[in-house]
């Protein structure tokens, strides 16, 4: 698969439903789907399309039904979605967007503690190597 995959907000939440309980069929994503948005099954089995013709997603059939699986796990097509807007929005500057986010974001003590632990873990990982 490209490593360039673009994946629209839309078929990102027919993609979480997957990655929640594949291979699933047709059938449960329609079922999930219409009763968490307003989506109609035709909107859903279009989506499910896009994602095969993409790459996304892989399916076969057994019986009547039609199962669906991810070709990339959710971290990679995570890592691919914010390379791409890391490139698109910050000219891949790194530090800039996170540095954007931790400024833009109201942080819970605990998760300004959890971020500082993990520079920390980073830092000390660069001066061991």
């Amino acid at each position: 698969m490209e490593d360039t995959l673009h994946i629209s907000d839309a078929e990102w939440r027919v993609m979480h439903e997957v990655w929640l309980d594949e291979p699933i069929t047709s059938n449960e994503l329609v079922d999930r789907l219409t009763t968490s948005t307003n989506w109609t099954p035709t909107t859903i089995k279009t989506l499910l399309h896009r994602l095969v013709k993409k790459g996304a997603l892989a399916y076969y059939r057994k019986g009547k039904r039609y199962y669906y699986r991810s070709m990339e796990s959710r971290s990679e097509c995570m890592r691919n979605a914010s390379d791409s807007f890391l490139d698109t929005v910050f000219d891949g500057r790194r530090v800039h967007m996170l540095s954007y986010l931790v400024q833009t974001t109201q942080l819970e003590s605990s998760e300004v503690d959890y971020l500082r632990n993990l520079l920390r873990e980073i830092d000390g990982d660069n001066k061991a190597a």
